[in-house]
This record gives C-alpha cells, sequence and structure tokens, in this order.
C-alpha cells in the first residue's frame, strides 16, 4: 500500500480522466482509496464541481462517515465505497460513476451477451435494484453484487467498481461503458448479431480474470 500522498494524487488523476471521458457529471459519481492505516479512506467531496477537485479538495473518513482530515463534506455514498471493500477483501480502490451509455443499460435491463471479450469478462456483472442514493440499503445492495462481481450496475442511477488498486477500479468502469456502448450500438445496427460460441466463451474464460 502507498502513501497517503500518492493515494490523493492518484484520485485527483483517475477523477479528471473520468469526468473528461464523460463517466462523472459536474457533481455527479465519486472516487475513492484505501489510505495508509487500512482502515479509513480517501474520498471524493460531496457536491463540489468535479473538473476542479485537486488534493486539497478529498476527505479522509472513518466506516461511520466520520471526518479525520479535510474540511469538506465527504461523498453521501461512502457507505457504498465501504461496503464495496468489504466484498472484495484486499481491494484498494473503488469508483462509482454516472457513465451514461451504463446507465441507460441498466435501465433497460440489459445483460452483457458474447459479443466481444471485454463482454464476455463482464458476464457476471450484477445488477443492483434501484435504492436511494446515500442509504445503507444501496451499500448492502452492492455489498452483495460485489461478491460476484468487481463491477455492478446501479439501476436508474450509474454504476460501481472496485479493484487491486485504484487504476484497475476506473479500468473496470470503462469496460463497463464501453461495452454497454458497443452493445447499443448492435442493437441500433439490427441484422443478424455473431456472438462468440459456447467453446470460444470457454477458452476465453481462462485469461478474462486479467481484464
Amino acid at each position: 500500500m502507498g502513501s497517503d500522498n500518492d493515494a490523493r494524487e492518484l484520485i485527483i488523476q483517475i477523477v479528471h480522466e473520468l469526468f473528461s471521458a464523460g463517466h462523472l457529471t459536474s457533481t455527479g459519481g465519486n472516487v475513492s482509496n484505501r489510505s495508509s492505516d487500512g482502515e479509513t479512506i480517501w474520498i471524493t467531496p460531496s457536491a463540489l464541481y468535479k473538473g476542479g477537485l485537486t488534493a486539497d479538495s478529498l476527505v479522509r473518513i472513518r466506516p461511520d462517515g466520520s471526518v479525520v482530515e479535510g474540511s469538506n463534506q465527504p461523498s453521501i455514498e461512502y457507505r457504498m465505497h465501504f461496503r464495496a471493500y468489504d466484498a472484495r477483501p484486499g481491494s484498494l480502490g473503488a469508483v462509482h460513476t454516472h457513465s451514461p451509455v451504463a446507465t441507460a443499460f441498466g435501465i433497460c435491463n440489459q445483460k452483457f451477451e458474447p459479443i466481444n471479450t471485454d463482454a464476455v469478462a463482464l458476464a457476471d456483472t450484477q445488477t443492483v435494484p434501484w435504492f436511494m442514493p446515500g442509504t445503507a440499503e444501496l451499500a448492502d445492495a452492492v455489498f452483495d453484487a460485489m461478491k460476484t462481481s468487481r463491477g455492478a450496475i446501479l439501476q436508474n442511477h450509474g454504476l460501481m467498481a472496485v479493484g487491486e488498486d485504484l487504476r484497475h477500479a476506473a479500468t473496470r468502469a470503462a469496460m463497463i461503458e464501453e461495452t454497454a456502448r458497443i452493445a447499443l450500438y448492435v442493437k441500433q445496427f439490427g441484422g443478424e448479431v455473431s456472438l462468440l460460441t459456447d467453446d470460444a466463451v470457454e477458452r476465453l474464460g481462462s485469461i478474462t480474470e486479467f481484464l
């Protein structure tokens, strides 16, 4: 586990990347990283413009949401982040995005069919029913989903991803959005859909854990 300064700088880097790519809205979505003590996390603040965040904007909080360091209010989704870490022991980073295509994908109750390698890797992605943002009910539902997959679509809300480090979490979130977009294009093109064969899906199973 790196230093707290490294964690904060990585959060800001990831936030700016996700914001530029349209995965985060002006104030929607949040990013966190475990702190060096292994008990608290650094997380983005509530209701501040994502495009202007700096390391000093971040707050370090305990599982109950109380602030250890920082002057801003933490994201209201702090419970969801802690529960995602609980579901995946050893994880160091988590992202919650408002990725538009993945959000629409979940609203329409879609599943990832084997249209490409990434879709095979995402086949275990769970869809979490809608719960009020920031609630313990949503956090618990995310915990259940994350025991199955490193990423979950939050119905009518966005998506959540956790990883062995923050880069892996952000990559998983991007994969979900990008693959949902390809699925959308497939439906828009129409015609006969060429899915990967069962044999190909089975053979890909040995490598998808790396994605």
